[in-house]
């Protein structure tokens, strides 16, 4: 990008002495880009435009031909243009046209609904002055929302939300009366996993495990068949019922672990943006980098223009040998990480068990994580009689 807005020239060097020309080039701090060779007295370069005005002297004594074979950068767009005004008032007057525009919204999407009127939302919009073309002040938006919830009554919630020039009405319709639960079908609640069983709470039903019980998935943990004076009744079971449950994760140890570093390359990156939108960004050489010391500064008038300027940092990898105790540690770690990822967030973790153990002739990092979650799920049809 940076090299579009400078300006480069493609040249071709004919000659016996046209790498000697590229050596004076590179000592003289020019910086040539993309040389290739076309023959063996032929060569074919990018360089900058202030360079090529210089070439000519570095040449000197070396019976060169220099060809120009393209020009190309904003310099020579900005010269062609020249000779047509209207482009240099049409150009800004878009600009400011397309901020103006991006400040309003344009497009209403309401989200797929079966009961909720898509015209009764757009009509109650409509008398809030929310229609194509306005422009959101304040808590405008929010206010609309609520109120929108509040009088269509097959919505339980609205909400508006804005992405650019789209505004976003997202519905949430209510359940109606007749299609709510009201069946009194007998259930039981059963193991979704193996474990211990630590804690046993019954709200209605009858307990099948008790503390310590090792229960595996499929297993009736409360169940909906009552009995009082032998004779058995239905209802829906309802409880909570938590165990330790074990998690485990093996990883093979390796003799190596690959590492990143910083190398000692870096290049300068620079972006062009109006407001929030980039219009160019210029990307490293490198394929793997990080970006340090972000600056900002202005370099438009008429319009926001701002250029943030980033240093490039070359991110490169190698491989480092590992002694036995390092191996097993890694290992470790990385088997702990795949463990834990099993564990479900609402579950608590009260042990962490890691060993090496040799298998099939290889060493593997075992570790066993142990973690107390709810585990009873409520099935109706009840299968224990």
């Amino acid at each position: 990008m940076w090299q579009f807005l400078n300006g480069y020239v493609i040249i071709q060097i004919e000659g016996a002495y046209a790498s000697r020309l590229l050596g004076r080039l590179t000592a003289s701090g020019v910086r040539v880009r993309n040389v290739r060779k076309v023959d063996a007295k032929t060569v074919r370069l990018t360089i900058p435009v202030k360079a090529f005005f210089a070439i000519h002297r570095l040449g000197t004594g070396l019976h060169l031909r220099i060809r120009v074979l393209s020009r190309v950068g904003l310099p020579f767009l900005l010269q062609r243009l020249r000779r047509r005004p209207v482009l240099w008032i049409g150009i800004p007057l878009l600009f400011c046209g397309m901020l103006i525009l991006s400040s309003r919204v344009w497009i209403i999407r309401i989200d797929e609904t079966k009961r909720v009127d898509r015209e009764e939302i757009l009509s109650l919009l409509e008398e809030r002055g929310i229609r194509p073309g306005f422009r959101p002040e304040g808590p405008i938006l929010i206010t609309a929302a609520n109120d929108l919830s509040a009088q269509i009554k097959d919505a339980a919630w609205i909400g508006l939300d804005r992405e650019g020039v789209m505004l976003k009405v997202n519905v949430v319709e209510a359940i109606p009366e007749t299609s709510k639960k009201t069946t009194q079908v007998p259930s039981d609640v059963i193991a979704q996993k193996d474990g211990v069983v630590t804690s046993v709470q019954v709200m209605r039903g009858q307990a099948r495990v008790k503390i310590g019980d090792a229960v595996k998935a499929g297993d009736v943990l409360i169940s909906g068949t009552v009995f009082y004076k032998e004779k058995g009744y239905g209802t829906n079971a309802d409880g909570t019922v938590k165990a330790s449950v074990c998690y485990r994760s093996e990883v093979e140890l390796t003799d190596t672990v690959t590492e990143s570093y910083e190398t000692d390359a870096i290049e300068t990156v620079r972006v062009i943006r109006i407001g929030p939108w980039e219009i160019l960004r210029a990307k490293p050489t490198f394929e793997h980098y990080r970006l340090t010391d972000g600056k900002s500064r202005a370099i438009g008038e008429l319009l926001p223009v701002l250029m943030d300027t980033y240093t490039a940092r070359e991110i490169g990898f190698r491989e480092r040998a590992l002694s036995e105790e390092e191996a097993e540690q890694n290992a470790l770690m990385l088997a702990r990480e795949q463990a834990l990822e099993q564990v479900p967030r609402d579950a608590a973790v009260i042990n962490i068990y890691g060993t090496v153990r040799t298998k099939h002739g290889k060493r593997f990092a075992v570790v066993t994580v142990t973690a107390e979650e709810t585990i009873g799920r409520t099935e109706e049809d009840p299968h224990d009689g």
